[in-house]
């Protein structure tokens, strides 16, 4: 990982310190790599349950989108294609899952924490060491 991608991952967790289990259900529910959450909360030692509940439920709640929104998603290609819009709806679904993936690589975490967390979170973080 470079240099740069190291120092946007620290503002993560120095976001994650400021916002706990609010980050953790929102990883969950979304689909930003939650594995970027919860190795820096290993590290930290933050206490299981205060991480798996909100991880539960968020999980749990992204899948019931997820296969409520799937059903629409699948009837309305059906609507306008007919039977044989199978193949359109996977196309359009890869292509809008690239956009996104591509979107949250793009995300400058640094100028996030800045701009939602300030300086307030900052020496929070560095009275912490």
């Amino acid at each position: 990982m470079s240099e740069e991608r190291q120092r946007k991952m620290t503002y993560l967790v120095k976001i994650f310190d400021r916002y706990g289990p609010l980050a953790i259900f929102i990883f969950a529910l979304t689909p930003l790599p939650d594995d970027l959450l919860f190795i820096p909360l290993g590290i930290l030692r933050y206490k299981f349950y205060k991480a798996f509940i909100p991880a539960l439920i968020g999980k749990v709640l992204m899948i019931f989108f997820l296969v409520n929104l799937g059903q629409i998603w699948g009837d309305i290609i059906v609507l306008i294609f007919g039977e044989g819009g199978n193949l359109v709806g996977m196309v359009i679904t890869a292509i809008l899952l690239v956009i996104v993936i591509i979107a949250l690589y793009r995300i400058d975490w640094e100028k996030v924490f800045q701009k939602y967390v300030g300086e307030r979170g900052e020496k929070k973080v560095e009275g912490n060491r």
